[in-house]
């Protein structure tokens, strides 16, 4: 169900809000456009939760996410912002590691898999249903190890076995069964046909950085947001909690032990960011967006993204890479990568690095978490006061959290099926 999670009372004004990071501004901005007089709680002495730009000599350093993909809600939010988007560069190609090389995403052996088995009966989509188990039929394991759980992990930072069909699918909605591959791709791409134009698509950045999104959704919450506070939490009036699922759970331990149950199940990949500014190129990654590398092929990284590349305006003086991975790495593991891709590379080239680690990264998109989810929703249907709002409930990404946050704040009673 893409919704917050939980309802308010469109009567009583006052809304007090528990984070100031990404789902809590953004849901703190549409309620105050809709005339609520809201309160932001924030812990830290920061708001922007884990998105946030850092400043170096070399350059910009994303600490989080590093881009916003556009849909109409988020193109509706910047205008309304005054805030003007910096769009990705066109047409970078989209690398894939294989054999040890970078290489177009897009294989023969894909397209020959998509021509003799796209006839193929998938699965029936059921609640326990993998992303991996659906496409088995389709592509076998070996392609969904090598393309389907990379592309996927640029995403999730998860391998497609763990990932829930239904979750990660979510416009599907009441399908129990497609009659072919073939019909179900038809059906995602009259989906997106359907969706509206845009004036700006794909990813955009801001003059300064995912920072400057940040800064502008502060300054206009900056009457309401409440720094290093140390408020104790209690549910009083409309109550929204818009941290991670297990802040969430620690929060509601003694008021809401039920809801605190089901938010600690709802597990989290660690993940560390490292940023490289080199003062030369790494030659297999030019003209590209980055490369997607599959696990277990001797990289510490499960992705490149080729920073100067995708936004050269942010990146003017010097080549920069940022390095994904599934665990906690060190500067000498991610150059051991470099070192991999580009074999000329000598530590030299390095002008800066700065390595950031999340212990709770992003939020696990599997069956543990769909089912959570729902069970939440079943005990916030007996709420009147009360709601959840992150990034595990509604969508990972920022536009679905954009799109949720927007809809909530217009009708906050509105309460459809469970699906």
């Amino acid at each position: 169900m893409k919704r917050v999670i939980g309802k308010i009372d469109p009567n009583e004004k006052n809304v007090y809000i528990w984070g100031a990071g990404f789902s809590g501004l953004i849901l703190g901005y549409y309620l105050k456009e809709q005339g609520y007089k809201v309160t932001i709680y924030e812990r830290s002495n920061k708001i922007g939760g884990k998105i946030g730009t850092k400043k170096t000599h070399a350059g910009l350093v994303e600490k989080g996410a590093n881009a916003l993909y556009m849909n109409a809600d988020a193109m509706d939010l910047l205008k309304e912002l005054k805030l003007d988007p910096l769009p990705a560069t066109k047409k970078l190609k989209r690398l894939l590691l294989v054999n040890g090389k970078p290489k177009r995403a897009f294989q023969l052996s894909i397209i020959s898999k998509l021509t003799i088995n796209g006839h193929k009966k998938p699965p029936l989509i059921s609640d326990g249903l993998t992303v991996a188990e659906f496409f088995k039929p389709l592509l076998g394991p070996d392609h969904i190890n090598k393309f389907i759980s990379p592309a996927l992990g640029g995403i999730y930072a998860s391998p497609a076995d763990q990932l829930h069909f239904k979750s990660i699918f979510s416009e599907i909605g009441r399908i129990a069964q497609f009659d072919s591959y073939w019909e179900f791709m038809k059906f995602l791409f009259k989906n997106q046909k359907q969706k509206p134009r845009l004036e700006v698509t794909g990813s955009v950045s801001f003059d300064g950085g995912m920072q400057t999104l940040i800064n502008c959704l502060g300054d206009h919450l900056k009457n309401e947001i409440k720094i290093n506070s140390k408020e104790a939490f209690k549910v009083k009036g409309n109550t929204i909690i818009c941290t991670d699922s297990q802040s969430a759970s620690e929060l509601t331990n003694s008021t809401k032990p039920e809801f605190s149950a089901e938010l600690a199940r709802v597990r989290y990949q660690e993940l560390t960011s490292v940023t490289v500014f080199m003062k030369r190129e790494i030659r297999s990654l030019q003209k590209s967006f980055g490369v997607l590398i599959p696990l277990d092929n001797g990289f510490n990284s499960i992705g490149i993204v080729n920073n100067k590349a995708i936004f050269p305006a942010n990146n003017q003086n010097i080549y920069s890479y940022t390095f994904i991975s599934r665990k906690k790495s060190t500067n000498d593991e991610i150059m051991e990568d470099i070192k991999a891709l580009y074999t000329e590379f000598v530590p030299e080239d390095i002008d800066y690095i700065e390595n950031t680690y999340w212990d709770k990264a992003l939020p696990i998109y599997d069956l543990q978490r769909f089912l959570s989810v729902k069970k939440l929703h079943q005990l916030a249907q007996k709420e009147q006061n009360f709601a959840i709002f992150g990034n595990y409930v509604a969508g990972i990404s920022l536009r679905e959290m954009i799109s949720a946050a927007r809809t909530f704040a217009k009708n906050p009673q509105e309460y459809g099926d469970i699906k």
